[in-house]
């Protein structure tokens, strides 16, 4: 039976989440830990090149692809967290929120963050008095949306700089070489400095001139005048690079290295060596259609503003991975953006919401769990997102449903319960039952009880069973209904075993073949294993080999035998 988790509205507590008018930056409510790496902040002017520098420090990284915390993980598919490269493209504003990843340069190992583009209309956003600015609801309703979507750009790059070491200030330094105003650079080191003293940060600010291949400053003539304002901010003379093509890393693997062993000095810093062997985290996705809240539900569940939330559609475009730890459990939350059909992708010939889509589909292929958000007013799924349950279950991923925005709910909880079972059960019957959470993540309400389905159904979905328990449990199911016949022939199955998890996957041992088992008993029996064990929203694996068969070396082994005899009697 489809379970559905409703809440008490009367009854509900907890924190609630910052809002709009709270003028305080966003802190990590990860706790601290005994040894830490070097906090690393590429922030810049938009086009700079700074996803792409972000995208240079994981493939370059000592132990490859990796997101914050996976370095332990065990299992190969999880081993990114979900999150991937950071998407780069021309566009200006490409990259919104705040990513976090573990990066590397030559031996040195770091937590890395990417971040939004600062141009006029984000620094704006931050009044004289360090404070972010309201949105002017008195505007257009587009510009209101533009508003906060930069204020949250702003909050994210800033929550960035609060937290980093080193601060790498980059900028096209291509553009300057080719005549081009360092006023842009300027105008955001002033602003840098100011911002970054009032929130509290400390970290050595690094200015990194950009698309720089080669010695492309010196042959194109350099510019003196820009080189001399931007020195006069007090950051240092600039650190030529190429971002994509790898020239000048040696240079800021040298001022990293230099920084990381003065903070190991003044903190007492562990080896990687002397960490505790930790288990890895249980990694989530949350997946679905635009504008359904799946930014705010995570925001919630964490208790920060860690990404960019609004009434607007689109604003997630990242895969966005955030470290959680409950009192149970660590998680790997991954924010996804909504995932549109593709013709709808097409006839707006958005490339960049091409890329959020594979890396929405790139988090689910890597997670344990993935939530898929609907609009609770809907009362049911849509096609497009039956096809994304379709897709998880059989990419082998354990699923819950979050009915979020219940506030608006025209019916009950179980009546939504109830159509999502209905349409499931016709459209995707593979699926199976799954558990139905309805939250209002803006409000806060039913939240609390998103992570403890996800606990649940993990640990089930990476159980294994006991093989008595299971041979029990074959032996009352062939007793109650036994496998149909099968030319005639009585079909019994022996023994079951259940060789991997992740998905639970199990292999009988019968005296007919897989292909002679009819698909609506293997259904039948996916079903009663799920009423058994508990086993809802999840794909379930049985495989049926025929015990029966022939060895098939022997008439090999024969015809060998009948060659030498022939060869003796030949010699003979």
């Amino acid at each position: 039976m489809l379970r559905v988790l409703a809440l008490d509205f009367a009854t509900l507590g907890g924190s609630a989440l910052r809002t709009s008018a709270t003028h305080a930056r966003p802190f990590t409510s990860s706790t601290q830990q005994v040894t830490r790496k070097l906090q690393v902040a590429v922030v810049g002017p938009p086009n700079a090149g700074k996803s792409t520098l972000f995208n240079r420090f994981l493939r370059g990284g000592p132990h490859g692809f990796r997101r914050v915390k996976s370095e332990k993980r065990k299992h190969n598919r999880s081993r990114s967290g979900g999150a991937g490269r950071a998407i780069v493209s021309d566009v200006a504003g490409t990259t919104r929120d705040r990513r976090e990843c573990v990066g590397g340069i030559g031996d040195i190992e770091f937590k890395l963050f990417d971040t939004a583009g600062v141009d006029d209309d984000v620094m704006g956003m931050v009044d004289s008095g360090g404070r972010f600015r309201e949105p002017n609801t008195n505007r257009k309703a587009e510009t209101v949306r533009e508003e906060i979507v930069l204020r949250g750009m702003a909050e994210q790059t800033l929550a960035a700089v609060d937290l980093a070491d080193v601060i790498l200030f980059l900028f096209d330094g291509r553009a300057l070489v080719e005549g081009g105003s360092p006023h842009e650079v300027v105008d955001m080191g002033r602003w840098l400095r100011k911002n970054q003293s009032r929130g509290g940060g400390d970290g050595r600010v690094v200015m990194c001139a950009n698309k720089l291949e080669g010695d492309a400053w010196a042959q194109m003539g350099g510019n003196d005048y820009a080189l001399d304002e931007i020195e006069k901010l007090g950051f240092g003379e600039p650190i030529m690079i190429s971002a994509e093509h790898g020239d000048g890393m040696a240079d800021l693997a040298s001022v990293l290295l230099e920084v990381q062993e003065k903070i190991k000095e003044e903190e007492g810093w562990l080896d990687h060596g002397e960490e505790d062997e930790e288990e890895p985290p249980i990694s989530v996705a949350i997946l679905g259609r635009q504008n359904v809240g799946k930014s705010t539900l995570l925001n919630r569940i964490i208790d920060e503003n860690r990404v960019i939330t609004g009434s607007v559609a689109g604003l997630t475009r990242d895969a966005i991975a955030v470290d959680f730890e409950s009192e149970t459990s660590r998680y790997s939350i991954v924010d996804t953006a909504g995932i549109r059909k593709a013709g709808r992708r097409e006839a707006d010939g958005d490339i960049i919401e091409d890329d959020s889509v594979r890396e929405a589909m790139r988090a689910m292929k890597l997670a344990h769990v993935c939530i898929l958000v609907l609009e609770g007013e809907m009362l049911q799924l849509t096609k497009q997102e039956l096809s994304i349950a379709d897709h998880v279950i059989r990419e082998g991923r354990a699923l819950i449903v979050v009915a979020n925005k219940s506030d608006t709910l025209k019916g009950s909880p179980t009546e939504y319960a109830m159509g999502v079972k209905a349409q499931l059960d016709h459209m995707v019957p593979h699926v199976g039952d799954v558990i139905v959470v309805a939250t209002s993540a803006l409000h806060g309400e039913g939240v609390e009880n998103v992570l403890p389905v996800v606990e649940q159904v993990y640990h089930k979905w990476n159980t294994r069973i006991q093989t008595a328990a299971l041979n029990q449990w074959l032996k009352e199911i062939q007793d109650s209904k036994p496998p149909p016949s099968v030319n005639g022939r009585r079909s019994k199955m022996k023994f079951i075993v259940q060789p991997k998890a992740r998905p639970p996957t199990f292999r009988i041992f019968a005296n007919v073949s897989e292909k002679d088992m009819p698909e609506n008993y293997i259904r039948y029996l996916r079903n009663e294993m799920r009423k058994s064990f508990g086993m809802e929203g999840m794909a379930i694996r049985i495989g049926v080999t025929n015990t029966n068969t022939k060895n098939p070396y022997a008439q090999k082994r024969a015809t060998a035998d009948e060659r030498r005899y022939k060869r003796r009697g030949s010699v003979r």
